[in-house]
This record gives C-alpha cells, sequence and structure tokens, in this order.
C-alpha cells in the first residue's frame, strides 16, 4: 500500500461545501482506504494500491465530480514527495523580530510553478520566494499574506490555474499523518 497527501482546491467550491466527514465517506466508497482528513480545509491522507499519484488524482477528482456535480481540482503527493518538499523549504526566518508566515504554494507540475513565478512581481523587501519543483515557497510577515502585490498575484492565479496554497505549519501535520498511516 502506498499512501498519499491530497491537498482540495478548496472546500467551498462554487457554492458546493465540501465536509471533511463527507470527504472521508466518498473517498473510502472510491477504494481507498484508510482515509484521514486534517483540519476543516480540504487536506486528507489516504492509502492505495495505485503506485502512480496521477491516477490517483484522476480517481479522486472522478469521485468528487460525481458526488458534488463540480470538477474540484486536487493536489496528490505521495510520501516521498511531501517530505522531500518538506525537507528542502529553502528559508528559515530571520532573527530579526519580524513574525512571518511560511507557505508552500502546490501547483500541478514543475513547469506550471515557473510560469506562475515567470509572471510574478517581485517580492516586497520581507517577503522571500524561490521555486521547488512544482511548489512555491513563499514566506510573507504576518497580516501581508493578502496584501502584498505577490499575495494577489498569487489569488489572482487561483482563480484560473490549479494551485492550493498550505501554511507550512499545515503541510507539517498532513505530513506527520501521512507518516503514522505508512506506520
Amino acid at each position: 500500500m502506498i499512501f498519499y497527501a491530497v491537498f482540495l482546491r478548496g472546500v467551498n467550491v462554487g457554492g458546493v461545501k465540501v465536509l471533511m466527514k463527507d470527504l472521508a465517506a466518498l473517498l473510502q466508497e472510491a477504494g481507498f482506504a484508510p482515509v484521514k482528513t486534517l483540519l476543516a480545509s480540504g487536506n486528507v491522507v489516504v492509502g492505495a494500491d495505485e503506485s502512480d499519484p496521477s491516477r490517483v488524482k484522476e480517481r479522486i477528482e472522478q469521485a468528487l465530480l460525481e458526488h458534488y456535480g463540480r470538477d474540484i481540482g486536487v493536489i496528490v503527493q505521495d510520501g516521498d514527495q511531501l517530505e522531500s518538499i518538506t525537507e528542502n523549504y529553502p528559508f528559515e526566518s530571520p532573527d530579526d523580530g519580524v513574525q512571518r508566515h511560511r507557505y508552500l504554494v502546490f501547483t500541478p507540475g514543475d513547469r506550471d510553478a515557473g510560469e506562475i513565478l515567470g509572471s510574478a512581481p517581485a517580492p516586497g523587501d520581507s517577503e522571500r520566494v524561490a521555486q521547488l519543483g512544482s511548489c512555491i515557497c513563499w514566506e510573507v510577515p504576518r497580516g501581508d499574506s493578502l496584501g502584498t502585490p505577490l499575495a494577489k498575484h498569487f489569488a489572482k492565479v487561483a482563480s484560473s490555474t490549479l494551485v492550493t496554497t498550505r501554511n507550512m505549519n499545515t503541510v507539517n501535520k498532513v505530513l506527520v499523518a501521512l507518516r503514522v498511516l505508512a506506520r
């Protein structure tokens, strides 16, 4: 069995609210087991016999479409992928008294991440941004997560491209859950 982290693009999609208990039941019905949801924001860990993350993605998106009648995009990472991302996150917050949020912007692939960054405005003085494979690592002062030009760029991109952003604290919780299920 292989375990995957699944990140839904959103849990409120076009007026459809995806409740975590319903999502867990839906994924179990679709043949994934075990299934564990984390927080109420579209984070799931699933077990599957499928060795290809793209096939897991297809199965989950198809189950969501059949149940909700809407396309709900997901990003799927296997344990090795997620482990590599967390281990290689490039930023350590400087000791300058500024509290920061550390984010991962998940995209479908390396090219997507490169295109999103290539069209992005320069980060603000207190922001840092870098590509890490299919993810964009972004560090921003607390309170600025929605207001900087870079934040607005990511929000605009999300309206037309499959991306989903998670705080690194959340990503670490998902990774812990993935490890626990894999034991």
